[in-house]
């Protein structure tokens, strides 16, 4: 399970196209494009989720797989923290688009600046849960 958001665009009839997507990564030194993403499960397994089209941010934290539906125009991120919606805001803004959650609400900066109705400030287990461990 989890918790899903995704930067796409306010007009459906204005989907991100693949192109721009390719375009952000090739600007983005953070980036760079993949087609599969693996995790280590435990020191024996891993798991290994097919991403065409997606792009995985590198950072000082570890490494995130955005993920790009084209059919739908949207970059998608399962459970992010605070440092990956900050992230995903400034993409919106170089793609003139918005970042979304499931139920429809908007994260923009004032969401990064409000504590008390940021839910992933709080002291939720869900902010040390991976995207892959949707069993925990």
């Amino acid at each position: 399970m989890g918790y899903e958001l995704c930067i796409k665009r306010k007009e459906e009839s204005q989907k991100i196209t693949k192109e721009e997507w390719s375009e952000y990564i090739k600007s983005d030194s953070q980036f760079e494009p993949i087609e599969e993403f693996s995790a280590k499960i435990n020191e024996n397994d891993a798991f290994t989720v097919s991403t065409p089209n997606a792009g995985l941010w590198k950072s000082d934290e570890g490494e995130v797989p955005f993920t790009f539906y084209e059919e739908c125009g949207e970059i998608t991120v399962k459970n992010p923290d605070n440092r990956i919606i900050e992230k995903m805001i400034l993409i919106a803004n170089e793609l003139n688009a918005i970042v979304e959650g499931e139920e429809g609400e908007i994260y923009d900066e004032s969401y990064l600046n409000d504590a008390f109705s940021n839910r992933l400030y709080s002291n939720s287990s869900n902010v040390d849960k991976r995207w892959w461990e949707f069993w925990k």
